[in-house]
């Protein structure tokens, strides 16, 4: 009789742990994350709450889709991705026009950065939910909220568009926010071009004068543009840290040509930018 009773009390036992087991395997990293909305004050826009989470946010309208843009860039296919419209959700927050970028702050501190006429030309979404196929490796970084490029948008192939891990969105001025580095390229369409170049597949990452993401390491401290070896070290290093095969899925390489790096690295060199 005792054996039988140690049995059952062993069997619900090993049920409960099964159950514990299974609900620790179900919830998502994201599932407890809390998304925040700011405008240029740093305070919520009005008409927004404090915090949302991905529930929430799916309140203003959610469906399910595919990006052939996304699937090309991460080299997988068929991904299900459930988004909400980001330009209907910033003409609700401003509907009067005195912000137009939305900064993008990230939990891994990759910052990224839209322009509103970009959110609206090329109708861009924002996943809440992303399900890749069980035959692909889904890097760490890949989690909600992510901007997505949806199918016939036409929106050209760059970084910018592709980030991800999302935890605040910021309605700034874009002006006010490249500001610094505006200063520095005044007067040379070269480094104009190089900076353009940088602020659309680079920044996210490698901040400069305050400004972008510290993800990665910092370019201007790693390296000493001026110099002809550095510069074909930072070439050779680009390649072996955001080529195809990287392990981490940072494909950078695809998205930046050679005569593209070439322009970086000139106003990389920029007086006035260390």
């Amino acid at each position: 009789m005792t054996r039988q009773m140690n049995c059952r009390r062993f069997s619900r036992a090993l049920g409960f742990l099964a159950v514990l087991i299974f609900l620790a395997a179900a919830a998502s990293p994201e599932s407890s994350r809390v998304y925040r909305i700011l405008g240029p004050g740093s305070e919520p826009p009005s008409g927004a709450k404090d915090s949302y989470t991905l529930k929430e946010l799916e309140a203003f309208g959610v469906q399910a889709v595919e990006s052939s843009y996304f699937d090309r860039a991460m080299d997988y296919q068929h991904t299900r991705l459930r988004v909400i419209s980001l330009a209907q959700l910033a003409d609700r927050l401003y509907p009067g026009g005195e912000v137009d970028a939305l900064a993008l702050n990230c939990f891994d501190d990759y910052q990224g950065i839209v322009s509103l006429a970009d959110v609206r030309r090329y109708d861009l979404r924002l996943a809440t939910g992303i399900e890749v196929l069980p035959r692909f490796k889904k890097p760490g970084w890949l989690n909600p909220l992510l901007i997505v490029v949806p199918d016939g948008s036409g929106a050209p192939y760059q970084e910018r568009f592709m980030t991800a891990n999302i935890r605040e969105l910021r309605f700034v001025r874009m002006e006010d926010y490249y500001a610094p580095l505006w200063e520095i390229v005044q007067g040379s369409p070269a480094l104009r071009e190089g900076l353009e170049a940088f602020k659309d597949n680079c920044l996210f990452c490698h901040s400069v004068k305050g400004i972008g993401g510290n993800k990665g390491i910092r370019l201007l401290t790693a390296y000493d543009f001026s110099r002809d070896p550095d510069r074909e070290k930072f070439k050779a290093d680009f390649a072996a840290f955001h080529g195809k095969d990287n392990p981490d899925k940072q494909n950078i390489q695809q998205f930046v040509t050679g005569a593209l790096l070439e322009k970086i690295i000139r106003f990389l060199a920029a007086p006035g930018l260390s």
